[in-house]
This record gives C-alpha cells, sequence and structure tokens, in this order.
C-alpha cells in the first residue's frame, strides 16, 4: 500500500498529463483575455429545504463523462475556480456553487451557518443542478472540502449513488480550534484564546464593518496576504482572493468561524473510501496546514497525498497547472472506476 500510495502521488504531482496539458493550453487561449472572475455559464438557482437560494454556473460539455461540482472556501465565491474552469471545460459538465451567505447565494439564519447544513446544500445541487445518470466528481476547497465530508456522512445513499471521485483540496477534518495561522513561540499559543473573541466583537458590528466594503478590503489586505498565500503571489491574485472576503458579509463569515471551531468530521471520511479521493495542500499553508490533510488521507483508504512545497491555502489560484493536473488524473481514474474510459 505504501509504494503503491507513494508512486501514485508521484504521479499526480511530478508528471504532465498529455491530455491536461493540451486541454489546458487550448482554455488559456481561449480565455487569454478574460479578467479573473470574469466566466459566466447558464445560471441556475438551487433552493434548499429552508429556503436559501444558491447561485449556480453549469458549464456544459457536449458529451460529458461525469460533472464536476466545485464547492468554494470560507468567505469565497464560485469565481475562486477560474483556472480551473478555464482548464477543464470541455472534459465534463462543470458545475460552480456559491456556498451560502457567499457570493450570489442567499444567507439565511445565522444558526444555519453550521458545516453540516453545507452537505444538505451540496446535496441539493446534486439533485437540482447535475443532468440525472450522469456520475459526480465532488472537489472542494478549505470550507468546500468540509462541506464535501458533511455530504458524505449525512447522504451516503447520495454518495454510493452518484459519487465517482473526491478532491480534498486545503481543507480539515477537524481540531481547527487549535489553528496558530502560522504564528510561533508565545503568540501562537495565544491565537486560540484571542482570535473567537475577536469575532465575536467583530459580530456587534457587523452594520458598521459591512457598510464601506473598500474599507473593509483595504484594511483586510495585508490578512490575505499573509493568511491565504505563500511568497510571489501576484497582487493581483492576493486583490481578487480579498475582494471576494471583503464582499462576504461579517455575520456569515463569523457564523461559520464559530461552527469551525467545533467542526469534526473525522468519521464520515471512512465513506469516502469507496470513492477515488485526491488529498491536496500546499506546504506553507498557514490557515490550514498540511497535518490536517495527513490526517485525512491516512484515515481514507486509498486516498492519494499531494503536497505542493512553498504554496500557501489558494493552490487553485497559486499553482494552477499541478491542482489541474492532479484534477485531470482523478477523472480519469473516476472514469475508469465507472467504466466510461478504459485502462490506460
Amino acid at each position: 500500500m505504501g509504494a503503491r500510495r507513494t508512486g501514485r502521488r508521484a504521479v499526480v504531482t511530478g508528471l504532465a498529463v498529455g491530455a491536461a496539458l493540451g486541454i489546458a493550453a487550448r482554455r488559456r487561449r481561449a480565455h487569454a483575455k478574460t479578467a479573473l472572475g470574469g466566466h459566466r455559464g447558464r445560471q441556475v438557482t438551487v433552493t434548499t429545504d429552508d429556503g436559501v437560494r444558491l447561485a449556480v454556473d453549469v458549464e456544459e460539455a457536449e458529451s460529458p463523462e461525469f460533472a464536476v461540482v466545485f464547492a468554494h472556501g470560507w468567505v469565497m465565491n464560485r469565481h475562486c475556480w477560474h483556472f480551473q474552469r478555464e482548464a477543464l471545460a470541455g472534459r465534463a459538465t462543470l458545475v460552480f456553487y456559491d456556498q451560502r451567505g457567499h457570493g450570489d447565494s442567499s444567507a439565511g439564519a445565522l444558526d444555519a451557518c453550521t458545516v453540516d447544513r453545507l452537505g444538505d446544500d451540496l446535496a441539493a445541487v446534486v439533485e437540482q443542478a447535475v443532468p440525472g445518470g450522469l456520475p459526480v466528481v465532488l472537489v472542494g476547497h478549505s470550507m468546500g472540502g468540509m462541506t464535501v465530508m458533511a455530504f458524505a456522512g449525512r447522504h451516503p445513499g447520495v454518495l454510493a449513488a452518484r459519487v465517482a471521485g473526491v478532491a480534498l483540496l486545503s481543507t480539515s477534518s477537524g481540531l481547527l480550534a487549535r489553528s496558530t495561522f502560522g504564528l510561533p513561540g508565545p503568540i501562537g499559543r495565544l491565537v486560540p484564546r484571542v482570535t473567537p473573541v475577536v469575532f465575536e466583537r467583530m459580530l456587534t458590528r457587523a452594520t458598521l464593518i459591512d457598510r464601506s466594503a473598500a474599507l473593509k478590503s483595504r484594511t483586510n489586505l495585508p490578512v490575505t496576504r499573509y493568511i491565504a498565500f505563500g511568497p510571489r503571489a501576484p497582487r493581483g491574485h492576493v486583490r481578487f482572493v480579498n475582494d471576494m472576503a471583503a464582499a462576504t458579509p461579517t455575520e456569515v463569515m463569523v457564523g461559520f468561524f464559530r461552527d469551525f471551531l467545533v467542526h469534526d468530521k473525522y468519521a464520515a471520511l471512512a465513506a469516502l473510501g469507496s470513492v477515488e479521493t485526491l488529498v491536496m495542500v500546499g506546504g506553507r499553508d498557514r490557515l490550514i496546514p498540511p497535518a490536517h490533510s495527513r490526517r485525512i488521507a491516512e484515515a481514507i483508504p486509498g486516498a492519494e497525498l499531494a503536497v505542493l512545497p512553498g504554496a500557501g491555502h489558494m493552490i487553485g489560484l497559486e499553482r494552477p497547472e499541478a491542482v489541474n493536473q492532479a484534477l485531470v488524473d482523478l477523472f480519469d481514474r473516476a472514469a475508469r472506476r465507472t467504466g466510461a474510459r478504459p485502462e490506460r
């Protein structure tokens, strides 16, 4: 098992899949002038059982082998998958959606800002936005990965019937209350005690904080640069991520942060042993360090683990080629599992 995992890990991180490169090159040329976040697909609205309306983009494919549903992270929106959309369009039907309270989706009640709720929302997206009969691959980044875990734990029947593969990027199955955000020594030890207090104070001032998105964006920029990226990240990428974060209502941000402190989906990971699973993380992720991804990979039989040296939290933007190639490899394995593609 160890040799098999090591070998397949090398494939994920080191080998250029010819098909992936060809698709990526064509898509880059086709979308070369599209600004970050500028892509749009067929608009769909998914309504959850508690009345939240989720904004969904569907990128159609002519003869899709499966559908890929992308679940974004905390304080992001569906446009954070910009480079994955460019590189992977045409291979599968791609479904991008805004998590509740993020982007163009409505928020619902503050006490509904939970990972369990997000798992139910993902089930609604699969049911309402994915064409029937297509196998599904789920790709989740950060909070989106937690969403996939909650989905697996709460909707095992849908997982077994529809899902062929899962990618868990820069995410955690629990223990986030211990986070130091990469700060060392005594300061780092203070972080788990101080951060919840800061967020609760922000909640009491949410209306004032959200009154000026521009001011909020300028204030958050240094934090975004430190938390979300590794060294030498392009300034435009940092601002793109920071603007998404600033556009997220403070109440939603704090509501989900509260739930992260008690988030525990370790037991749900076992269900993912029945599907092809990729676990991927940046080696310098300060928000959710690589130890969380290693813990996840060890708990899922047959999971592939890839660590990108020097990369931060937003690996889809910071290392798009590596992420895209790893996803194509996952798609190939999922397709072989479902019989859609012969063994190479």
